[in-house]
């Protein structure tokens, strides 16, 4: 009480903060003939030690294949473009056309959703080529909450820890229990 009154004297009100909202949040398969592909990017810093991974599963949420990439010295989003940039060309050459792509960064949904050409030179021509591909594609892209995207997230900070670009054809042993809660439909929560 003594302490609002202080507050009161200086003019300023006292008002609680608001409840934190708790939001349900689940990995959910792609639909019968499509690959979802979730991606993400990590940095230690910024700029930091950075990397990516990728994972790409099926409509009964198996893993196709998964892979991390580590990058050297990037800053954040510098890490999540080209994940989305390696996905979609992956998803191109071994001819999975109908693809929707889905990531935590609000950055990449809103770059692919839009095909935006103001994008950095230094990736104008990863960028253009990307477009050309989801434009032959059945393409969708969203946003999924960090807590939606936990395999690859765990995939990503693997990445900074590594020296080559490792490939896997099922969710490598250091995940396999985030792929099963994917697989499962069990929950995480996001609080905001």
């Amino acid at each position: 009480m003594y302490d609002l009154l202080i507050l009161h004297r200086f003019g300023l009100q006292g008002r609680p903060s608001k409840a934190s909202v708790i939001k349900s949040v689940i990995w959910s398969p792609p639909a019968p003939g499509w690959i979802k592909v979730n991606i993400d990017g990590a940095t230690m810093g910024s700029p930091g030690f950075g990397g990516c991974s990728v994972i790409f599963r099926n409509c009964k949420a198996f893993v196709k294949s998964c892979f991390a990439i580590p990058f050297g010295q990037v800053f954040k989003f510098e890490a999540e473009v080209p994940a989305a940039f390696l996905a979609i060309n992956f998803a191109w050459k071994y001819g999975w056309h109908r693809l929707w792509l889905e990531n935590d960064s609000s950055y990449v949904v809103q770059l692919l959703s839009s095909r935006s050409e103001i994008i950095s030179w230094r990736v104008r021509q990863a960028w253009q080529r990307c477009i050309f591909q989801i434009s032959q594609m059945d393409f969708q892209v969203s946003h999924i909450f960090k807590e939606g995207n936990q395999v690859t997230d765990t995939l990503s900070k693997h990445a900074l820890e590594l020296h080559g670009d490792p490939w896997w054809f099922s969710a490598p042993p250091f995940c396999s229990t985030l792929v099963g809660n994917d697989c499962m439909g069990r929950e995480s929560f996001c609080f905001s």
